[in-house]
């Protein structure tokens, strides 16, 4: 099973009801959720990637999305169940959705093309919506915390809520911190350890907050081990207006076509 996030971007004059029933119209054999942002998906992985390439089809510049680690509904992470609050990740999409205007207008500048060589990205902040999503237009392959969380919260043998991070991950995030440090870090580090190995270039950009999995510790050292790597990557700013916004685009996509190619 996999779950994806859409997200409008604000400009588009598209809204959530409009995005839910070009889902459904297109027959996704899945469950599809309206939220503040745009919607979710969740289905067998096939059906889900062609809701993707369908909505990115017909929302080219105006809809961005990116894996869900969470399923729909999971009682570990609903406001509900734990007496209020903003729902995990929120807070990283309502900051990320005011760049997208910038991105959206700077899309219309670029045709869509995919790489030869696919190669897997791994991205800065790990939970980014923005790089995710323009990983995958190029025909990459995104190495986010997402998918490795949603992996561990799906583990019918894993029973250590809300996170599900095992001992094994404590260990592992040894070998990049020490055991004075905190174990919420060397736990993450561990979650990350086998995203980081398996990178083959990395997209970083400098976001002047970060949330939930990747608090601000945690973005040092992973900048740090992604330089340690010697892998190639890219660092840029965010954009702040329609013209950074193609400048943005455009070096990523030349950084991603070379890659790949």
């Amino acid at each position: 099973m996999k779950t994806r996030i859409f997200v409008i971007s604000p400009d588009s004059g598209i809204n959530s009801e409009e995005l839910i029933f070009k889902i459904l119209g297109h027959g996704f054999n899945g469950t599809v959720k309206e939220t503040c942002f745009g919607a979710m998906v969740e289905g067998e992985e096939k059906e889900v990637e062609k809701i993707v390439d369908f909505i990115r089809r017909e929302y080219y510049h105006e809809v961005f999305t990116k894996d869900r680690g969470y399923p729909i509904g999971d009682k570990r992470i609903c406001r509900a169940e734990r007496g209020g609050g903003a729902r995990s990740g929120l807070y990283q999409i309502e900051y990320e959705a005011g760049f997208l205007p910038f991105i959206s207008q700077a899309l219309r500048d670029f045709e869509i093309f995919k790489v030869k060589n696919p190669k897997k990205i791994i991205v800065h902040p790990i939970n980014s919506l923005i790089l995710a999503d323009l990983v995958e237009r190029a025909g990459h392959y995104p190495v986010t915390m997402m998918e490795k969380i949603g992996n561990l919260v799906r583990n019918p043998e894993i029973d250590s809520p809300p996170r599900n991070i095992t001992t094994e991950d404590v260990v592992r995030g040894l070998k990049y911190a020490s055991v004075e440090m905190p174990s919420g870090i060397r736990g993450r580090l561990g979650v990350w350890d086998s995203l980081i190995e398996q990178a083959e270039a990395a997209l970083i950009a400098n976001y002047d907050y970060a949330f939930g999995c990747a608090g601000c510790t945690h973005n040092d050292i992973l900048i740090y081990l992604i330089k340690a790597r010697k892998i190639p990557y890219l660092r840029l700013n965010l954009p702040r207006n329609y013209e950074e916004g193609k400048e943005f685009v455009k070096k990523i996509f030349e950084f991603l076509k070379n890659v790949g190619d």
